[in-house]
């Protein structure tokens, strides 16, 4: 994680993406959604999106990676900050 980055979605633990895609074209969400199964697998995300585990700070910087490499200028939004 970059060590200049001072957005607070990367300060502490999140919880649940079930609208994280809602900002987003349908092609660019299949795309990241993609990338993120890709990285973190497919049951791992589905729990991170469905709020059963956590997400920490290090896999929030590479949703917000993500993210940017297809074009999304805004930061994911989670369901929760813990």
């Amino acid at each position: 994680m970059d060590a200049n980055n001072t957005n607070k979605t990367h300060e502490g633990l999140a919880q649940g993406m079930s609208n994280i895609y809602d900002e987003v074209s349908t092609s660019v969400a299949s795309a990241i959604k993609q990338d993120l199964v890709e990285h973190f697998g497919k049951g791992l995300y589905y729990h991170l999106k469905n709020g059963e585990k956590p997400i920490n700070a290090e896999q929030q910087a590479y949703i917000a990676e993500t993210f940017a490499k297809h074009g999304v200028t805004t930061s994911p939004v989670y369901d929760k900050m813990l």
